[in-house]
């Protein structure tokens, strides 16, 4: 099935032709089914896409960190889009078995990914993404501030509405402030910077 990820970012199942894609566009093959989150059905997965498509084009960051990878689609497109270093992280070995293969059906589409948490690397991050839901968000919050660059952007989704602004309370205790917030259905994205 072909889903139209963001505007100008069109997945479409491997063995199949491509979409036509506007110029500059991405067109992304992935396995039919995929067995992880992140298969650009949900609104979160949406969401980020979009919001990293947009900041990787516009500011061009060096370093960007997915967290919560599932099929690392997020991840395909910040590679995509020029990044250098990206990194995706999970906790499900299937998660990265997944993000691993996709990365693989992408030309010179070198990403790291593992198991490590998100600060492992040190705060060399321009744009950190974590796709996941609002208990991991909370725990992750310290080191998802670890891994980010002075300068760097954090997207977090993966929650609804009603659960926002709480966590708008939490990570800015962590010392960052909302600067955006999108919405899809029912569905967050927040934006996050240094004060």
């Amino acid at each position: 099935m072909r889903i139209s990820l963001a505007p100008g970012i069109a997945l479409y199942p491997l063995g199949s032709v491509p979409p036509p894609v506007e110029p500059g566009g991405l067109a992304l093959a992935q396995f039919p089914r995929p067995p992880a989150f992140g298969d650009g059905s949900h609104p979160t997965t949406r969401l980020c896409a979009g919001a990293v498509d947009v900041i990787c084009r516009k500011r061009r960051p060096q370093a960007v960190l997915d967290v919560g990878t599932g099929t690392g689609v997020l991840a395909r497109i910040a590679r995509a889009r020029g990044a250098v270093f990206v990194a995706g992280t999970d906790i499900d070995p299937e998660a990265l078995d997944c993000a691993r293969a996709h990365a693989e059906l992408d030309s010179a589409a070198t990403i790291h990914f593992s198991d490590e948490g998100p600060d492992r690397w040190g705060a060399r991050f321009d744009l950190v993404v974590a796709n996941i839901l609002e208990e991991p968000l909370r725990s992750l919050a310290a080191p998802l501030s670890r891994a980010l660059s002075p300068m760097g952007v954090l997207l977090i989704s993966g929650f609804t509405r009603p659960q926002a602004p709480s966590l708008r309370v939490f990570y800015r205790k962590t010392g960052l402030e909302v600067v955006g917030e999108s919405h899809l259905d029912d569905w967050v994205l927040l934006r996050l910077e240094w004060r």
